[in-house]
């Protein structure tokens, strides 16, 4: 499954129809019709005994996660995204190391995190990277709304002006204890005490826990790095160096009505409340080994 959409998807496709020309090849010309796209294809994989493939971006990777859990369905990412930060976490930084991984036969299970709305209907949300609240949610709806218009680069940088400029903190309930916040990360595994902009950025993807990092609002030494933080969290951040750290299995988040959130770079907007919980080892995937 292609998504012609994600910033590099013509030259990973090309370097997947050279590298494994028996490939079934897909392809949705807007995400719109990726979920529907998805579901067929991994029904076919399930008949025939397959392997569902999904070629994009972390979006793109997200949407297929949740559709091999349904089908209880083994997967195989092929990097071609803008940043591919779940890719690169699972030692996937190229077609030709997926391409051997699948070639090989080597791969492991990992962890996925869910977001449960306890009144939806539907399955839960799925993340792999990060799930947000406050700020850099809010800069990721404005970035997606001005995509429309504009190229990534230039939605990204109005959303960061816009959003610099007007954040307000936030108060949220975290598992029953009442806080103001500016941010609010939870990712998906432990993540490492680096930059955003090294790698590798977590221990490993079989944590069974959620990392939470979270700028309290009373802080005043901390509100001055906020436009720092808001930049280093831009594109589904690696880790930020958050005061305040939590290492569970499950959180709870009530208080949320109108708040918006983010999850993998997606936007969203919450219900009243919503449970972040682990799905230890769930989905396995394609990847070199031994890896972490």
């Amino acid at each position: 499954m292609v998504n012609e959409t994600s910033t590099n998807a013509e030259a990973a496709l090309t370097a997947l129809r050279r590298r494994l020309p028996g490939t079934r090849v897909v392809t949705v010309r807007s995400p719109a019709e990726l979920p529907a796209a998805l579901d067929a294809s991994a029904r076919e994989a399930a008949v025939q005994g397959g392997v569902l493939g999904v070629l994009g971006g972390d979006g793109s990777v997200n949407a297929a996660v949740r559709t091999a859990l349904d089908y209880d369905l083994p997967l195989a990412v092929f990097p071609g995204g803008a940043f591919n930060h779940f890719a690169i976490a699972a030692g996937l930084p190229s077609v030709a190391e997926a391409a051997v991984a699948l070639e090989e036969g080597e791969g492991s299970a990992v962890d996925v995190a869910l977001i449960d709305e306890p009144d939806a209907h539907g399955p839960p949300k799925v993340f792999l990277n990060t799930f947000a609240l406050g700020a850099y949610a809010d800069l990721v709806h404005i970035r997606e709304a001005a995509r429309r218009w504009c190229g990534r680069s230039a939605a990204t940088v109005l959303a960061l002006s816009l959003v610099g400029g007007t954040v307000r903190p936030f108060t949220v309930r975290v598992d029953g204890t009442p806080r103001r916040l500016w941010l609010l990360f939870a990712g998906n595994g432990v993540y490492q005490h680096h930059s955003v902009r090294t790698l590798p950025a977590r221990e490993r993807l079989t944590s069974g826990r959620l990392d939470v990092r979270l700028l309290d609002a009373d802080a005043r030494e901390h509100h001055g790095r906020l436009p720092a933080l808001l930049a280093e969290a831009l594109d589904a951040p690696r880790v930020l160096p958050l005061p305040e750290q939590l290492l569970v299995a499950r959180l709870e988040l009530t208080g949320l009505r109108g708040l918006a959130y983010a999850y993998d770079g997606e936007a969203a907007t919450g219900a009243d409340a919503l449970s972040l919980r682990t799905m230890p080892s769930a989905l396995v995937l394609y990847r070199p080994v031994p890896w972490r």
